[in-house]
């Protein structure tokens, strides 16, 4: 387990599943930590209640930097940006979409997390944010994804000689399977693979006889 001063802690020299309701410790760029930490017996301090790699932090002993100014970490705390969380929000094509025959769609989930619960579907303004480092949404914390979904075509795919024309069902299918591969729990999440198409009983009939 690699941390901070040592490449490995045995178990008796951790501290685990501790807690902090704030005033106590904050990341090193000065942001307040609430919530549950582990205990090196060398004093490091790190966020999570046990170590996860990749999502564990350094924690410092908190300083209430607001109240002093004049110093240097004043100066830095000013830049930060505060973070937001994902929100979820569910995609509705319009007619543009259903003529261009498909529409970006964009996931996101906690990085420490496997299951497909943890999942939300954002729309393509959030995920901007989460792809500018230290703004919005905190790309340490969460992973996203941006995959095109068919909207209009065959149901199924139909090939004729050397030539196929990809069906909605079949395409949407491969996304989320080749998808799931980096970003667990996917097919979970995504089940109907005609969802949002004109194969869909709950899109409106005009898209349906314009382009279906």
């Amino acid at each position: 387990m690699s941390t901070g001063n040592k490449l490995y802690y045995p178990k008796t020299h951790i501290v685990n599943n501790l807690y902090t309701e704030g005033k106590e410790w904050m990341y090193e760029d000065g942001i307040e930590y609430i919530g549950y930490y582990h205990r090196y017996i060398d004093g490091i301090h790190m966020s999570g209640a046990v170590f996860q790699r990749g999502y564990s932090k350094k924690l410092i002993e908190y300083v209430d930097i607001a109240s002093q100014p004049t110093t240097f970490e004043y100066d830095k705390l000013k830049k930060r940006i505060n973070r937001i969380p994902p929100k979820p929000v569910y995609p509705v094509p319009n007619e543009d979409d259903y003529a261009e025959g498909r529409i970006k769609r964009y996931f996101i989930k906690r990085r420490n997390f496997t299951s497909y619960t943890d999942i939300i579907e954002i729309n393509k303004s959030q995920y901007r944010l989460w792809k500018k480092p230290n703004m919005g949404i905190d790309e340490t914390l969460y992973m996203a994804i941006e995959l095109n979904w068919k909207l209009t075509g065959p149901m199924h795919d139909i090939v004729t000689g050397l030539n196929t024309e990809y069906g909605v069902y079949d395409t949407n299918f491969r996304t989320v399977k080749l998808y799931d591969s980096k970003f667990t729990g996917l097919m979970n999440f995504l089940t109907d693979y005609t969802e949002l198409s004109i194969y869909s009983t709950y899109v409106d009939k005009k898209y349906k006889e314009l382009f279906g």
